[in-house]
């Protein structure tokens, strides 16, 4: 080969090899560029300038319609204090309570609070804040005049017994009675539930135990007959992942129990919802 021949071949090999580190840099460059990151839910809740909460409307004093047509309640003034504290306003979305969270996972919306106890079950799924109260896991109410037969667990046997779907209630009558008693299940519990219970349709239901003691405050022929499981408590339903935003839950929370606004915000809503 002459040497001419010789400088052409190392010219080629010159132009591939360069081309190739070329390429091979600019694919290193470019692997190493960081795609764009989705911004967090606490982010596109400011963006957007609301909040979003998911509730289910018919469990008083936590969540219900008032006279005037307004979402009223404990867990309603509660999502207008974590609204401010992000300073945005307050979107109330109102659904069958088994509903929301799947509502929650498909993105509907951005919170559930909805006197939502924590579980290992439901923890599967999505997230939840520190607890906000304490009480019982539930409570057993029936009519006064049927207070001297149903007194205790066995006594629920063979009875008609009404329950919330999707509520730890729900599960705890179908764990401790299923198949011992007639369980039925209802997407409501307020006024509908109470109305059957009322009828004479059912003989207990199964709610939880503050909605339960402020019922029986309310309407002289309801009695609370029987508290179920322990002490436990609700926590605010919060996306898996989601830091930020659980950050600032748990803030608006701490603040509230700490400087007792929490504690008022109960007996403020029970009494209104008592019409006291």
């Amino acid at each position: 080969m002459t040497a001419k021949g010789i400088s052409s071949v190392w010219l080629a090999v010159a132009l591939v090899v360069g081309i190739v580190i070329g390429a091979g840099g600019f694919y290193a460059v470019s692997s190493l560029t960081p795609p764009p990151t989705k911004p967090s839910l606490l982010e596109t809740i400011k963006s957007r300038g609301v909040l979003i909460v998911g509730t289910s409307a018919d469990w008083p004093p936590f969540e219900y319609i008032d006279a005037g047509g307004n979402f009223a309640g404990i867990d309603i003034a509660f999502a207008e204090r974590i609204a401010r504290e992000i300073g945005v306003r307050l979107e109330v979305r109102d659904m069958k309570f088994g509903a929301l969270i799947q509502a929650l996972k498909a993105g509907q919306i951005d919170l559930i609070l909805a006197d939502l106890h924590h579980t290992a079950e439901r923890e599967t799924e999505i997230d939840f804040s520190k607890g906000y109260y304490v009480a019982y896991d539930g409570a057993v109410v029936t009519l006064k005049g049927k207070a001297s037969q149903i007194n205790s667990e066995s006594s629920l046997v063979g009875k008609n017994i009404g329950v919330q779907q999707g509520t730890i209630q729900e599960e705890w009558a179908r764990t401790n009675l299923g198949g011992k008693a007639n369980i039925v299940s209802y997407d409501r519990v307020y006024p509908e539930m109470i109305m059957t219970l009322k009828r004479g349709d059912l003989d207990a239901i199964v709610v939880g135990d503050i909605i339960g003691s402020v019922l029986a405050a309310r309407d002289p022929d309801l009695v609370v007959v029987l508290k179920i499981g322990s002490l436990s408590g609700a926590a605010v339903g919060i996306p898996q992942g989601e830091e930020e935003l659980k950050y600032v839950v748990n803030k608006v929370i701490e603040d509230l129990t700490s400087t007792g606004e929490m504690a008022k915000i109960f007996q403020d809503e029970i009494n209104k919802w008592l019409g006291q």
